[in-house]
């Protein structure tokens, strides 16, 4: 751990308002992972986006503006975020996220498969196309046009679109998580 987290009697009237936009973003999660420590202070990317505001605070409005009103169903959204948790090795984004995917009533094996950074073959068709972009967009070329009109089919415009800023949003979660040694809760399995 390079930065360590900020107790909410220690935040800067600027990291307050991040700290408290992060909180509203885990309570609307109804988050199924430990996001904070024994002082109440937020763990997880979040001493980092705190410690750095300036920088976070275009990546939260932007987290919150493609999760607001999301098209994809939130199974299609996890397998997403978990293939580019796991092609990053980004601990706490795996950890945090399989907790969520369980939550919605996907099995221990293909949440277990995705966080190993696998294929699951009992993906429904759509998150197989979500596994597919994510994993072709992680890799740094361009979608395929095939692939690109099976997002279409499966999506819309507007939902392929949210898949592919979704992508974004948490390679560059990961790359933060990633860069700052963010370590696990004690309750990580």
């Amino acid at each position: 751990m390079r930065i360590t987290p900020i107790r909410p009697t220690d935040l800067t009237h600027e990291q307050r308002a991040l700290d408290d936009q992060a909180r509203n973003i885990m309570d609307g999660m109804k988050a199924p992972f430990t996001s904070t420590d024994e002082d109440d202070a937020l763990i997880g990317p979040f001493p980092v986006m705190l410690r750095f505001a300036d920088h976070a605070r275009p990546l939260l409005e932007w987290f919150t503006s493609v999760s607001n009103e999301s098209q994809l169903a939130p199974r299609v959204r996890e397998v997403a975020i978990l293939t580019i948790g796991a092609r990053f090795g980004a601990g706490y984004e795996l950890y945090s996220h399989s907790r969520i995917a369980l939550s919605i009533g996907m099995s221990d094996g293909v949440v277990a498969a995705l966080a190993a950074g696998q294929r699951p073959p009992e993906l429904t068709p759509e998150e197989l196309v979500a596994h597919d972009v994510a994993a072709c967009l992680y890799a740094g070329a361009p979608l395929p046009g095939v692939l690109y009109r099976r997002a279409l089919a499966s999506f819309g415009d507007e939902g392929t679109a949210e898949l592919v800023f979704l992508t974004a949003q948490y390679a560059c979660i990961s790359m933060v998580l990633n860069a700052y040694d963010v370590p696990l809760p004690p309750d990580a399995e």
